[in-house]
């Protein structure tokens, strides 16, 4: 299952897709400010507000309430990086 969030009027509301991360991420391809940024999730980064840098790793910040940070892998630090900063 792969739960997506996403706003609507304001408020942020996530519903369940039976589907797999991989299959989704296909879906997306083609969208460039789409992309994994770990193994367990993919980020639209127009809502990234910044990328901060810790002793335990580096996370995504959307800069809204009730929305976690997400972790970056090295994996795909690289990529990332790139679509954040064009």
């Amino acid at each position: 299952y792969v739960n997506i969030w996403y706003r609507n009027k304001g408020n942020v509301e996530h519903y369940m897709l039976r589907n797999t991360l991989k299959e989704t991420e296909k879906y997306f391809d083609k969208i460039k400010s789409v992309m994994r940024c770990h193994r367990s999730y993919i980020v639209n980064f127009e809502n990234v507000n910044l990328i901060r840098r810790e002793k335990d790793g580096v996370f995504v910040d959307f800069g809204i309430e009730g929305v976690p940070s997400l972790p970056v892998s090295s994996t795909y630090l690289e990529s990332v990086s790139k679509t954040f900063l064009n």
